[in-house]
């Protein structure tokens, strides 16, 4: 009950704080941006017309400087003491809540997109001979048992945080959707220590270890887990945790505590068969509510979609890597059938278990009382894709904006590879752009960049569309034109054509059309001052497959494997028109919602947004062996991991902008050639020269912000505003709070077996019932006294926020039941619960 009264006030805090905190890369009550209020129709002899709201172009502020506060308890200290104006992170001490709470100078948003669990290197057999325990994907499942999930929530994170059992995130879509699973699982995998114990023990002998004096030998030595236990947050606690549960069954754990900074080139960087380290405390963040969580057993379970060392180490059951992939490539023709799919992975990934899951956080970021930024519902401020574009203070503009957060220049920046780490992203995003940006609180895409967008389904497949911006249409079959690209030959640096590969044609499940604006080549420039061309947009399509190919200068394993994925499901792209910019998507590949169907191009790559002679420069020099993009192709060539900002990668880089600029380099000639001309190549590299000179780094974007001043020693950087950029500062300023629903199941108490049960659900916001045509869905689960569930089904309407579900219990055994209530919204992607116990007397 503790956890259910915590959770509820909470929540309800929640929608009070995001009132003020106006907009977040995630759905909202009102999900559709407000439109103005129309004007009245005037008199003939007057024109009335509505003032801008503002006349400034890009950001609010001025500037945001960026610096590290590892303790979240010493960044609330230096707010009340005016000394910093938000600390970006995900804070989970029910304490400093209270504090910020209390004070009047104080204020905070709310995420749920952060996670915790524990990392396994997956190598049973180090290179030294060393036996490593969770090498055994079965050592690696019973690990499921000899966590207290439950401890770790309520005493570690003091009842901010849910037990988290998959890779589901509790408060996303899918979990609601599977909940029925998902609830298998946790019953399945509840904490037991006594069978954990049983099932290591009896793999650790088949293994060859032996028990001595209670502790654990191989090879006539004892084996000593190494740990990689983070300091700065809650996962010390966690680690220590997990280090005591293991020493409890005849482990010695190593405990190595470490900053990010220094965890990283451990678990990120090192080759797992080198056994530098054995577990890993592990913390994620998703940066954005996810509709289609299907994509996540493919990422944390195979090698396919992060280019690093310990990924390209799993080794998945051909059975899993099928299922995953499938899921990836969203591969399936019906609901039924995915559904079908999420129950195989979800089991599978437990018997897999390279990752345990523990705690899905409940967090909040504080800030100063009159600083708004728009926050996403599930990654927070950090995470958003809109605080760039939004974050003020209060009926201001200018200003210096002081922004804390545990870590910055984690990793090195590069936008092909590079940093994966929320305190790098975070700041990066900021230069960046998008095609379309993701909704605060539905996670639906809008149009940014793009104008519009047209999506043709094959007849059958389940995509719906919400938002007007995007039409939906669907065709029995879509052919891919002759003239559309569907692969790159790297060795001649050229796109194959769908009339050369496939020529009796080929079909496609979605074709997506998006629409630029016709003076996109006008208006968007670069921040070292370079006009936006068609070449960024080709370079950015090459750069989707040549890294992958073996026969490419660039060649990187790690990218072998995820574009071996993509190529399983895309079938093709066709520029349509240059001017204006009109691109052709056809795809096997598609989502549930039509608006995150769209495919739009924008020269944004996994880390960064680029362009074509930017990354140029790297090209070179991974193509001399010189610098790598991915860790783990610098780690297999022993040379440098590339930074765009800093380090001994600046060097060569400039060593190649300067031949460039003596004799302009276009990449890729063959292709790119035709797109970009001489005198272009020559003046963007004059200007990224220019740049370089000034700024003594060459990461240039075309958002909001440019990255001003980098000092890696201080371990510090600033971002200004860019005063040429397009759009005016209030753009994104039109969403308004999110409508996540109250729950109140309310029934009897005892229930004869045999008979009917009525149980009531009520669904609220702000006390006022929640419109029926705003939810999606209300299903309730039975459960037994062992946790093992009974029946499910879907609630039945009475009236606006009132729901009803006639239990029929026949069959029912006597005893302890509890019944338990998912309510899914239309208009905000976080699903609510809540659930009653009764009991079930004999007939």
């Amino acid at each position: 009950m503790l956890r259910k009264r915590l959770m509820l006030v909470f929540g309800l805090l929640v929608i009070a704080s995001m009132v003020l905190a106006a907009c977040g890369p995630k759905e909202t009550e009102t999900a559709a941006p407000t439109e103005a209020p129309a004007t009245e129709e005037a008199p003939a002899t007057e024109v009335v017309t509505e003032p801008p709201r503002t006349t400034r172009r890009g950001p609010w502020v001025d500037q945001v400087v960026f610096t590290g506060i590892d303790q979240a308890e010493a960044a609330v200290t230096q707010l009340q003491a005016g000394e910093i104006d938000i600390y970006a992170y995900s804070v989970n001490d029910p304490v400093l809540f209270e504090t910020v709470k209390a004070d009047p100078n104080l204020s905070y948003t709310t995420a749920f997109g952060s996670y915790n669990e524990i990392t396994f290197n997956p190598v049973l057999n180090f290179t030294d001979g060393r036996l490593n325990p969770f090498g055994d994907p079965q050592i690696r499942e019973a690990m499921n048992w000899l966590v207290d999930r439950d401890y770790i929530a309520q005493e570690i994170f003091g009842g901010l945080a849910v037990p988290k059992f998959t890779s589901l995130n509790s408060s996303f879509a899918d979990y609601a959707r599977y909940v029925d699973t998902c609830r298998a699982i946790e019953a399945y995998y509840a904490y037991n220590p006594e069978r954990a114990q049983q099932v290591i023990s009896e793999r650790m002998q088949a293994l060859g270890a032996t028990l001595v004096d209670g502790k654990w030998n191989y090879n006539g030595a004892p084996i000593v887990l190494v740990g990689i236990i983070r300091t700065e947050d809650e996962r010390m606690e966690i680690g220590d945790y997990v280090s005591n549960q293991l020493e409890s069954i005849g482990f010695t754990v190593d405990r190595q505590y470490k900053t990010r900074s220094e965890a990283s080139p451990i678990w990120v960087r090192s080759n797992p068969a080198d056994g530098l380290w054995n577990f890993y405390t592990g913390g994620w963040i998703t940066t954005a509510i996810s509709r289609d969580d299907g994509t996540n057993f493919s990422f944390y379970y195979t090698p396919r979609d992060y280019p690093i060392p310990l990924h390209q180490a799993y080794t998945p059951s051909p059975e899993f890597d099928a299922v995953a992939l499938r899921l990836r490539n969203n591969d399936f023709t019906s609901m039924e059938e995915r559904a079908e799919l999420f129950s195989q992975a979800l089991w599978m990934a437990q018997q897999d278990s390279v990752r345990v899951w523990l705690v899905d956080q409940i967090s909040f970021s504080p800030q100063v009382a009159n600083l708004e930024v728009t926050y996403d519902l599930a990654g927070g401020v950090a995470g958003s894709m809109l605080w760039p574009y939004t974050i003020r203070f209060t009926g201001e503009e200018g200003g210096v904006v002081r922004w804390a957060q545990p870590g910055v220049l984690v990793d090195p920046w590069n936008a092909i590879a590079g940093s994966n780490w929320i305190y790098d992203m975070t700041p990066i995003r900021a230069t960046g752009d998008t095609g379309t940006m993701p909704d605060p609180y539905t996670g639906l895409a809008w149009p940014h960049r793009i104008e519009r967008a047209e999506v043709v389904a094959q007849t059958g497949l389940p995509i719906a569309r919400t938002l007007d911006w995007v039409t939906l249409t669907f065709a029995d079959q879509i052919a891919v034109p002759a003239d559309a690209w569907v692969d790159w030959d790297a060795a001649n640096q050229v796109f194959v054509t769908a009339a050369e590969r496939y020529p009796e044609g080929t079909t496609a499940k979605v074709k997506v059309t998006v629409y630029y604006p016709a003076d996109l080549f006008q208006t968007v420039t670069w921040h070292d001052g370079s006009p936006l061309s068609i070449g960024d947009f080709i370079m950015g399509m090459i750069m989707t497959f040549d890294p992958g190919k073996p026969e490419s200068a660039i060649y990187d394993e790690a990218a072998a494997a995820n574009l071996e994925a993509y190529l399983a499901h895309f079938k093709g792209v066709r520029i349509v028109s240059t001017d204006p910019l009109v691109i052709e998507t056809y795809d096997d590949l598609y989502q549930l919602d039509a608006e995150n169907n769209v495919v739009t191009w924008w020269p944004t790559y996994t880390y960064g947004t680029a362009s074509w002679h930017a990354l140029a420069l790297g090209v070179q020099a991974e193509a001399a062996q010189q610098l790598a993009f991915s860790a783990d192709k610098a780690d297999a060539l022993q040379v440098e991991w590339m930074s765009y900002i800093s380090g001994p990668s600046l060097e060569i880089l400039n060593s190649y902008l300067e031949q460039n600029v003596a004799n302009p380099f276009i990449p890729y000639a063959p292709t790119l050639g035709q797109y970009v001309t001489a005198e272009e190549a020559a003046a963007r590299y004059a200007n990224l020269q220019a740049w370089y000179a000034a700024r003594g780094h060459f990461w240039v974007g075309t958002g909001p912000f440019y990255l001003e001043a980098v000092y890696p020693v201080e371990q510090s950087l600033t971002l200004a505003r860019n005063e040429n950029y397009p759009d005016l500062a209030d753009e994104w300023a039109r969403f308004s709070a999110p409508k996540i629903a109250v729950v109140d199941l309310t029934g009897p108490t005892s229930v004869a077996a045999g008979t009917q049960a009525t149980f009531d659900v009520f669904v609220t916001y702000e006390d006022a019932p929640y419109p029926a045509a705003e939810i999606s869905g209300v299903k309730y689960l039975v459960y037994d006294a062992t946790g093992n569930l009974v029946t499910t089904g879907n609630a039945e309407l009475v009236a606006d926020g009132q729901y009803q579900v006639v239990l029929d219990t026949t069959g029912f055994t006597a005893g302890a039941a509890k019944i338990e209530v998912a309510v899914t919204s239309l208009v905000v992607s976080i699903p609510s619960f809540d659930s009653l116990e009764f009991v079930v007397t004999a007939p």
